[in-house]
């Protein structure tokens, strides 16, 4: 009985219907973050700021996962 109370909150994974299968949504929203990252980079390259970071590795690594967490929290978020 108690497992069956705690299970009674779930739901189904999130997934979107695209062409006729079932995507998962958080691919979606990695694949968007990595988007807007390459966006960035470009945008960066273009200012010549590219040069100057540091890190750029792990720079381009946090925009891709800001704006996959910030995709998946207006997309998903409750």
């Amino acid at each position: 009985l108690v497992a069956v109370a705690a299970l009674a909150g779930c739901s189904g994974a999130p997934a979107l219907n695209i062409v006729g299968s079932y995507f998962p949504a958080w691919m979606l929203c990695a694949i968007i973050g990595v988007l807007v990252a390459l966006g960035v980079r470009a945008l960066l390259v273009m200012c010549d700021v590219e040069g100057t970071l540091k890190l750029p590795f792990l720079t381009h690594l946090a925009i891709a996962l800001t704006a996959t967490l910030l995709v998946w929290l207006l997309c998903f978020g409750h």
